[in-house]
């Protein structure tokens, strides 16, 4: 029994240890977006890290000890090849996880979580995620870190014992490894108490990328799986009569008689141009890096431009939904990929349809993904152009067509003689060349998410001066903004605001003049304030506002994962609901962080009534 006992506790020690020595690997691959550290905080990591540790090592372990209730009945040899297998199995998943994890978190700024499936049933766009020489490196370490893993394993865990004899005492033995193992229900519980164990029990530091340091990836992932996609329950704060009435000054339209016209045209052609990953971080005329966009700097001049405007989101599914649909993004789920709530969504481009706006949709990527197709067909987009309207040759990148042909592909479709009707038109380009692992013919940068949007810079230059030569010119307006932001520079994390400022631009031959706006707004309002510009009714977008009415209250809502923020012209609030508590905040104020709290709720609220 002290042998297996022994076993016992050395091989729930083993997989704390093996958790424990990932804290510092993910800090040390992390390393530009920690911030300031010390030696003690990296010590703290492992130490506050150990809930979670214990957690998912005694759910591993539980497993190795029904294994061990079997030793008393059987022998050795066939021990040790179910516990080796089992061990294998759980250090693969778990390795898998590790790795994936720190691959994708420079750029998703949060640990795996649900989201990783959806992208098992796209193998295409998973495989686009990253360069070749990539996925090679992570197998190899995957691979690598099994078989040191499993080694080491083999030589702290010996398996030599024979079955106990007579029965009854091996019964008995048997029966005190059952208890043993059920203890394990503590530390996986986390508590005696009511409260269970999650990832804000980690939490320790006002450094939220060591506090990131400290979430186990593989109980983060499990926990994610227990999340209702639309968990209204988990984001109610308040009455719904509390949150209406807090959020009433926020919501009630606007009166007309404060509208800002900026058009001289009543039905101009639109053009919206939906960029992949644009962060106001590499717009010089919004205070970001000099020399990435000059295109976008130079229409920034001449057109009417939104300083402080925010993504709702921080992915393209919930970034086209927004800015579509004029629906806020969602904290744990996506309304794109359930058709069935996509399909009572308003849609201001079903709106523009029934004015005689002819509609069409350009996209480089495949439509099924996150199902696109099924959303913007309720968008009215009959008319769509993806990567299967692309002969093989000319999807060049990981994602599809890069930016160049699909530009090139829009201007002649909107210069056409056909399209030059009497009829206006609605064009949306959604581009994807500035999406991981940017595989663009641009190397001026060291860093590649700069080459990406310089590349998609010069091709919305290239589409814009064509466009430009036409004769309907002093008719079009072009809109550029961003379907989320990027984590550019690397410190714009998920919990800072500047991971979700973002450009918002109106300009062309049907804009009067030159303008900044620079009160609060987010991509949410881009459609009510184009309606409100051709005279057209707003009130089915209950959350958004028309941007160029002086009396619309200035704010923002913007959501990551389990997280949302606002800001408004005090200051910006960020929560993140794993502790349920502000996390960021360069102003205080409660009233602030209590609208956010009523905003999110009424979000999840009105996706039940969809």
């Amino acid at each position: 029994m002290k042998q297996r006992l022994s076993i016992f506790v050395r091989y729930y020690l083993y997989w704390i240890i093996l958790f424990a020595l990932q804290k510092p690997l993910f800090m040390l691959t992390q390393y530009a977006q920690m911030g300031k550290t010390d030696g003690m905080d990296w010590l703290r990591v492992v130490v506050h890290a150990l809930p979670l540790d214990l957690s998912v090592a005694s759910y591993i372990t539980a497993g190795f000890g029904i294994l061990m209730v079997l030793s008393f009945f059987f022998s050795s040899r066939v021990i040790r090849k179910i516990t080796d297998g089992y061990t294998l199995i759980i250090l693969a998943i778990s390795l898998l996880i590790w790795i994936g994890d720190i691959g994708t978190f420079p750029s998703w700024g949060y640990h795996l979580d649900k989201t990783l499936f959806m992208y098992f049933f796209s193998p295409k766009e998973m495989l686009a995620c990253a360069e070749w020489w990539v996925w090679l490196i992570g197998i190899l370490a995957w691979v690598g870190c099994i078989t040191g893993a499993f080694i080491v394993y083999r030589k702290v865990i010996p398996i030599q014992y024979e079955p106990v004899q007579p029965i009854l005492r091996a019964i008995g033995q048997s029966l005190c490894m059952v208890v043993l193992t059920a203890l394990l229900f503590i530390p996986i519980r986390g508590s005696l108490g009511t409260s269970t164990m999650n990832t804000g029990r980690v939490y320790f530091s006002s450094n939220q990328m060591v506090n990131m340091a400290a979430v186990n990836p593989v109980f983060n992932l499990i926990e994610s799986l227990e999340f209702v996609d639309f968990d209204t329950e988990r984001y109610t704060f308040m009455s719904s009569q509390e949150a209406s009435e807090t959020l009433a000054p926020l919501l009630t339209k606007a009166d007309d008689s404060t509208h800002i016209s900026i058009l001289n045209t009543a039905r101009p052609d639109i053009v919206l141009i939906i960029v992949e990953s644009l962060s106001a971080n590499v717009i010089e005329t919004l205070g970001g890096t000099a020399g990435i966009t000059p295109h976008l700097n130079a229409y920034s001049q001449e057109g009417v431009l939104f300083t402080h405007a925010y993504a709702s989101s921080y992915r393209t599914d919930r970034g086209v939904v927004a800015v579509m649909s004029a629906f806020p993004g969602q904290p744990t789920s996506s309304l794109m990929v359930v058709p069935s709530k996509c399909h009572n969504l308003p849609y201001w481009s079903r709106q523009l349809e029934e004015q005689g706006y002819h509609l069409r949709f350009f996209y480089g990527g495949d439509e099924d993904f996150t199902s696109m197709r099924s959303y913007l067909i309720d968008a009215g987009f009959y008319d769509r152009v993806s990567d299967k309207s692309f002969p093989i040759s000319d999807r060049l990148s990981k994602w599809g067509a890069p930016d160049a042909v699909l530009l090139d592909r829009a201007a002649q479709d909107i210069l056409s003689t056909e399209r030059n009707s009497d009829h206006p038109s609605l064009d949306v380009i959604l581009t994807l060349s500035s999406h991981e692992p940017f595989d663009v013919p641009v190397h001026t940068y060291d860093i590649p998410y700069l080459n990406g949007v310089a590349y998609t810079d010069s091709c919305i230059g290239a589409f814009v001066e064509r466009l430009r030569q036409s004769p309907r010119w002093d008719s079009t307006l072009i809109i550029i903004t961003g379907d989320h932001g990027f984590p550019y520079p690397e410190t714009a994390i998920n919990t800072t605001p500047e991971r979700y400022h973002l450009p918002i631009l109106f300009f062309g031959g049907a804009v009067q003049q030159p303008m900044e706006v620079v009160s609060v707004c987010s991509q949410i309002d881009i459609g009510p304030t184009l309606l409100s510009q051709l005279h057209i009714p707003i009130d089915r977008y209950i959350f958004a506002k028309d941007a160029l009415n002086t009396s619309t209250p200035p704010f923002a809502f913007f959501a990551f994962n389990d997280g949302f923020g606002m800001a408004d012209s005090t200051g910006i609030t960020i929560i993140d609901r794993k502790v349920n508590k502000v996390v960021y905040e360069n102003h205080p104020n409660e009233q602030r962080e209590h609208r956010a709290r009523a905003f999110v709720q009424s979000v999840y609220e009105a996706i039940e009534k969809l």
